[in-house]
């Protein structure tokens, strides 16, 4: 499906520098929900800050000779900090020697920085906030399960939500999400005023380095990342919490997140749901498969070989992109109280 927005490649990419374009791709080749996720410039060098829609203007029926009354919706501020993660390359020169193209032995180790560059960020932007210069990920926004009482009341009182699936094993739990990228919805950020966007990476010159009284000569590169996360709509994620994929738990939490898949679906806003990417780890992926054998099928693509070797599922009406970066069977189950930043 099309898409009207710029992704992490297209953006790095935009900034014609061969250095850059040489080894970008190796983040859609690495992740699924980094490379589909859209950027945006945030507010600030270190922060975005926004308001966010909670409610629509209401309106009233008057008789001809009756005024109206003037409204306003309502809006949340909201803000979010951006991380900063950074990688050194180094080359060697007798490393490079021994090969027939001593430039590709050294693009190969910058491109392998840049896959786990990658990895690192798409991970940060899903379990991301715990550690010093991370970002907020998607997670730790939905650590509260959606109550049925609150879900009567979803659209008048948005909220982030997450539904549950029943488990009740900690550090034994997976999640689906799914998310909505692009203008209005959920955006990774770049720094305003930033004039390299994406990943910046800075070359050094060959110079002599000294290591226990033996003389190299060597090269460094750099690799630096500024980025962060903003959902700038209640809707545009959502989050099905506590699935057990032990075999022992399939017969109860398969139909149980068959039901939610749908329930979830019917939760996003109309504008939403032509637009939505469902990600599911591969534990999730395989305990579908075993439990509803025949409604689950590789999604096959044109040009791919083989053509369904992007890792895409289709499961009745849905289609589900397998995220490595997503825990197996190593979340904690998620509880009822209050969700971070619910209450901003």
């Amino acid at each position: 499906m099309a898409y009207e927005y710029m992704t992490l490649a297209e953006l790095t990419k935009g900034l014609g520098k061969p250095d850059i374009t040489n080894v970008v791709d190796e983040i859609t080749r690495s992740t699924t929900m980094l490379a589909d996720a859209s950027f945006t410039e945030a507010t600030g060098m270190l922060e975005h800050q926004g308001m966010r829609k909670t409610s629509l203007p209401s309106n009233q029926w008057v008789a001809i000779d009756q005024g109206g009354k003037s409204s306003k919706g309502h809006k949340e501020l909201f803000k979010d900090e951006l991380g900063m993660i950074e990688s050194w390359a180094t080359a060697r020169q007798k490393e490079g020697m021994i090969a027939p193209n001593p430039e590709a032995v050294y693009a190969e180790d910058e491109r392998d920085h840049v896959t786990s560059m990658g990895l690192d960020v798409e991970s940060c932007l899903i379990y991301g906030g715990s550690k010093v210069g991370e970002f907020k990920g998607i997670m730790p926004r939905f650590n509260k399960i959606t109550e049925a009482k609150d879900l009567s009341f979803i659209r008048s009182k948005p909220q982030f939500i997450t539904l549950d699936n029943g488990g009740e094993t900690d550090e034994s739990m997976s999640s689906i999400l799914m998310v909505v990228w692009g203008s209005g919805a959920t955006n990774m950020l770049y720094p305003r005023y930033a004039a390299t966007r994406g990943i910046q990476i800075t070359k050094g010159q060959w110079q002599t380095v000294i290591e226990n009284n033996e003389k190299f000569f060597q090269r460094d590169t750099q690799f630096l990342m500024s980025t962060g996360l903003s959902i700038m709509n209640r809707f545009a994620a959502l989050r099905i919490a506590n699935i057990d994929t032990s075999d022992a738990a399939l017969a109860t939490s398969m139909p149980k997140l068959k039901k939610n898949l749908f329930k979830a679906f019917t939760l996003l806003p109309k504008e939403f749901k032509s637009r939505v990417r469902i990600y599911a780890p591969g534990s999730v992926l395989a305990g579908l498969n075993d439990y509803y054998a025949g409604l689950v099928h590789p999604v096959t693509y044109e040009n791919a070989i083989p053509t369904n070797a992007v890792g895409d599922v289709r499961f009745d009406r849905f289609v589900l992109r397998q995220c490595d970066s997503m825990l197996d069977a190593g979340e904690d189950v998620v509880d009822g109280g209050l969700a971070a930043g619910e209450a901003a």
